[in-house]
């Protein structure tokens, strides 16, 4: 496929995934134009620095003569009226699955899957790939934000790729990779999979349809990731196993030396620094060099790609990986990842998309190291009527650690899957050991959070609904009243 002379129409722009790709397209050398709901995302932001047009709403008459090709994402049917104008014209129509699917066949590919950890671990090893080589490295990446502080999307080459390669409806079975980090497999997508063990026997599939004598990465802390190692074991005896975690074996066994430092088994006397605090979180961090020195080294001709190439010695790996390591501390953030957006008042302003019992617990985790003297206001948004049903008492559990909560009406997004009598966001908010509270509306959540917020507060929007903008609106409020 020659990028360079399409022009690509995106329907669907503003999810995540999508402008990534967007940004990405872009900076390939395609046209790129694209259209979505009126309701403001912080995608939007991105493609407006980007100067990408997107055009509300999804008429048929949307698509300029000159589209050569449409990409839409997957939460929206085929009978919409603009894809259903790119039919009748005969246009190529990919799902945003698919065309990643098409993307990785045209260059070594690699993916991080996971149930948790997938973003993040994509966004830590783009800054590694990036820092580490200063900015040398011909590869490109797309996943589901960026990082803050830095370009949106990098693109440098394309000798390589990195993508988050997401289990959901089994999208990530048409991919083909060279290698996948798998950071954990627990039971999620309650819609498509009927159990853990579905959801496990997608992750088999993956493994399937790795290339010959390629590389499987996993975390040694997961208990399903490890059942995947096992499956490895048996099923693909010519891949590469490479271990990270606390309890993995050496080399990427890590250790925790003091507050942000540690060190791995084969950098013993290197110390180097992690941000992060929640052990899952430092597992992405250490997951992502281990895939990031598996992308430099698996080179036809690896030029390691190195600052100070006098670093170079006989001892590659542990030189490598000491190379890399040193980028860790300056790692910034992810956009929407326990993302920091403003202090006012005595507030910390956060927005987390944390959907899943597991994610808020180490969300939570990591924000109670983070700020030991801060009570904690939640303002989560259930995001689909099928998880919040299938994990009603987990949330109510995870959510519990926190001070006090106000569980926002469920978002059914572009998937549909509202509910369809009560809302089950109103039985998780009286589930809850907390204060708890049910609001219909952001009107409610943000009078309620203006009310309890005090000094020494954490504020966050959590979830995977379209709830971010609470935090700037509620600072506001707590102004206009003081």
């Amino acid at each position: 496929m020659d990028l360079h002379a399409q022009h690509c129409y995106l329907v669907g722009m503003k999810g995540t995934g999508m402008a990534s790709l967007a940004v990405l397209l872009a900076r390939m050398g395609c046209r790129v134009r694209g259209c979505d709901r009126d309701e403001v995302f912080f995608t939007d932001a991105i493609l407006d620095q980007e100067r990408l047009i997107c055009d509300i709403g999804f008429s048929e008459n949307l698509l300029e003569s000159d589209t050569s090709l449409v990409i839409y994402s997957s939460a929206y049917p085929l009978d919409t009226p603009v894809l259903q104008a790119a039919k009748k014209r005969n246009l190529p129509l990919y799902s945003y699955p698919a065309f990643i699917a098409e993307l990785t066949s045209l260059q070594d590919s690699y993916a991080v899957a996971g149930t948790h950890g997938k973003t993040t671990t994509c966004s830590v090893a783009s800054h590694l790939l990036r820092e580490a080589s200063d900015s040398d490295f011909p590869f490109y990446a797309v996943y589901g934000s960026s990082q803050t502080g830095g370009q949106y999307f990098p693109y440098y080459g394309s000798e390589c790729a990195l993508f988050e390669a997401c289990e959901y409806q089994d999208h990530f079975l048409g991919y083909d990779l060279r290698a996948v980090l798998v950071t954990s497999i627990e039971f999620d997508h309650p819609d498509y999979f009927r159990s853990l063990e579905d959801v496990k026997r997608s992750f088999e599939a993956l493994i399937d349809r790795l290339k010959g004598g390629g590389i499987f990465i996993y975390c040694a802390d997961d208990e399903g990731a490890c059942g995947l190692s096992e499956y490895v074991a048996t099923h693909r005896r010519d891949l590469t196993v490479l271990a990270y975690g606390f309890s993995a074996p050496p080399p990427f066994r890590i250790k925790q030396n003091g507050p942000d430092l540690y060190t791995l088994a084969l950098l013993q006397d290197r110390p180097f620094v992690v941000r992060a605090k929640a052990k899952a979180l430092v597992c992405d961090h250490i997951g992502a060099l281990v895939l990031s020195l598996a992308m430099l080294l698996d080179r036809p001709k690896p030029r390691l790609y190195m600052q100070d190439q006098s670093l170079i010695t006989d001892e590659i790996l542990p030189t490598v990986a000491e190379s890399l390591s040193r980028h860790l501390g300056s790692y910034t953030a992810c956009t929407g990842r326990t993302e920091v957006l403003l202090q006012q008042d005595g507030v910390v302003y956060i927005d987390d998309y944390a959907h899943h019992p597991t994610e808020i617990r180490t969300s939570l985790d990591e924000l109670h190291q983070r700020y030991p003297d801060h009570k904690v206001l939640v303002i989560f948004c259930p995001h689909t009527a099928s998880r919040t049903l299938a994990f009603s008492h987990e949330f109510a559990r995870a959510l519990s650690r926190c001070d006090a909560l106000i569980v926002q009406a469920t978002y059914a997004s572009a998937r549909g899957d509202g509910p369809s009598g009560m809302d089950p966001a109103e039985v998780l908010a009286c589930q809850a050991s907390c204060i708890s509270s049910y609001a219909k509306d952001d009107y409610t959540a943000m009078s309620l959070a203006s009310l309890w917020l005090q000094e020494r507060w954490l504020c966050i929007t959590m979830g995977a609904g379209n709830n971010r903008s609470l935090c700037e609106r509620i600072a506001r409020q707590r102004r206009s009243l003081s």
